[in-house]
């Protein structure tokens, strides 16, 4: 529709104009009506009493006075203004008047039946207002009216006055609120000028926040703290981009040396088959590492494969075991698999289970000592997958980033991992809707765990 399409496109603080505009003037339309019927209602209170006090008046004069018999003496009754008076008979014929009210009787017939015995108020078209009461037990009737001339030109200013300026209050109070929208949009403004002159090359840039602490403010406040997480997102990823060209670049540089070696120089069968498998081990790294990135860029997008599957306790420990254990055993080291809870159903991804805990036991078997244990504990609504060893462990400041991207427990020993290893563990737990965990054991030894929720029960 093109007058929606119009109004979508207007600024805000002219569609606040706008809506303030339309409520403020049915709100002076209601005003103007209630003040008009109020104030004719009040001049016409005032008329009836004024007339009740006249036709009183007049009764006190004539009662007990026989008015058909002798009339002479009030005849012409007294008139002031606009105001005049009659005295009837029951028969409608009139006894006595005001100057110039002699003929016809103000009241009809029915009017008359009624005057005679009780008040009775009677409006004129809009030319006069009549009120009446029997005198001397009905024998007579007292009229007192009064033109509503007056009444009518009194209404006519009031009306003409809130014609003129009720359209004059409107303009003013929307200006006024044109004003008023202006200026508390005026920090909106300010916000929006400033963000569009951040960058992602200026660090630390905020928007400015107004000093009345209001819903701009708090706006104000989340934006900037939405603009903290983003920078922190884009430093995370900078160093991401950074520490992954620097792992590819080694196992790259590695693998062009061993290349141009093996160019170079014509020695035997049993060198060049060195230097191609030299070069074929820094090309699984490389692979190893391009895999390891893929998987946590499509676990961040939501886009992880994941093939989940109920499996008991012990037939996924049996399983981990079963995937590593030559691996353990050509290290001349123990894998051993450590108290079961029986009865533990979990649903889980059985080939990425398997990929973190083979990580984790190559971590152990790379930086611990002694027997590997793999554990399961029931821990209420969740299942504990344990991994612990009998080496060193690890140094208390490394555990609050163990599972960061490219941590590594000795940067000096860059050639045996990316360090994405327990990154990739966290990332495969938190696909389970689970989490990962890393201590040291009281006595000694590493010990890495996966938080996974346990299978929901079938009754």
């Amino acid at each position: 529709m093109p007058g929606l399409s119009l109004t979508r496109r207007l600024p805000i603080r002219l569609k606040l104009t706008l809506l303030f505009s339309g409520v403020m003037a049915v709100l002076l339309a209601a005003l103007s009506a209630f003040l008009y019927l109020h104030f004719r209602s009040d001049l016409d209170y005032n008329i009836d009493q004024s007339l009740r006090a006249r036709a009183q008046e007049i009764a006190s004069l004539v009662r007990g006075v026989d008015i058909e018999r002798d009339h002479s003496a009030y005849d012409p009754l007294p008139g002031r203004g606009e105001n005049f008076v009659q005295i009837l008979d029951r028969h409608g014929r009139v006894l006595a008047a005001s100057p110039g009210f002699d003929q016809p009787a103000l009241l009809t017939g029915g009017e008359i039946a009624g005057a005679a015995e009780h008040s009775l108020l009677v409006q004129r078209h809009q030319q006069s207002r009549l009120f009446s009461m029997p005198i001397n037990r009905g024998s007579a009737i007292i009229v007192a009216g009064v033109s509503l001339a007056e009444r009518d030109a009194a209404l006519d200013k009031l009306d003409d006055a809130l014609i003129s300026g009720g359209p004059l209050a409107l303009l003013l109070a929307s200006i006024a609120a044109y004003g008023l929208a202006a200026a508390a949009l005026r920090p909106v403004e300010s916000m929006r000028r400033r963000a569009t002159t951040i960058s992602s090359s200026e660090a630390g840039a905020r928007l400015p926040l107004p000093q009345s602490i209001d819903e701009i403010h708090r706006l104000g406040s989340t934006l900037n703290e939405m603009l903290d997480r983003l920078e922190d997102g884009l430093v995370r990823e900078r160093a991401f981009v950074a520490n992954a060209s620097h792992e590819l670049r080694m196992p790259l540089t590695v693998l062009k040396a061993e290349l141009e070696v093996t160019l170079r120089e014509n020695g035997e069968a049993s060198q060049l088959r060195r230097a191609l498998a030299s070069a074929a081990e820094e090309t699984d790294r490389i692979i190893r590492l391009a895999e390891d990135l893929l998987l946590m860029a499509r676990a961040e997008q939501g886009q992880l494969p994941m093939q989940r599957h109920e499996l008991s306790a012990p037939e996924l420990l049996g399983a981990l075991a079963a995937r590593s254990t030559a691996t353990v055993e050509r290290a001349g080291r123990m894998l051993v698999v450590g108290a079961e809870s029986d009865g533990v159903m979990i649903c889980a991804d059985l080939d990425r289970l398997q990929q973190a805990a083979g990580n984790l036991i190559d971590n152990a078997l790379r930086y611990g000592r002694g027997t590997i244990t793999l554990s399961a504990r029931s821990a209420g609504s969740r299942v504990e997958l344990h991994v612990t060893d009998q080496g060193p462990g690890f140094a208390a400041e490394f555990l609050p980033s163990a599972f960061e991207r490219f941590s590594r427990a000795d940067p000096a020993r860059s050639r045996g991992g990316a360090g994405l290893g327990l990154a990739i563990v966290k990332t495969i737990a938190q696909a389970h809707q689970g989490d990962a965990c890393a201590g040291n054991l009281p006595q000694g030894g590493a010990d890495v765990w996966l938080i996974l929720p346990r299978a929901p029960i079938v009754a």
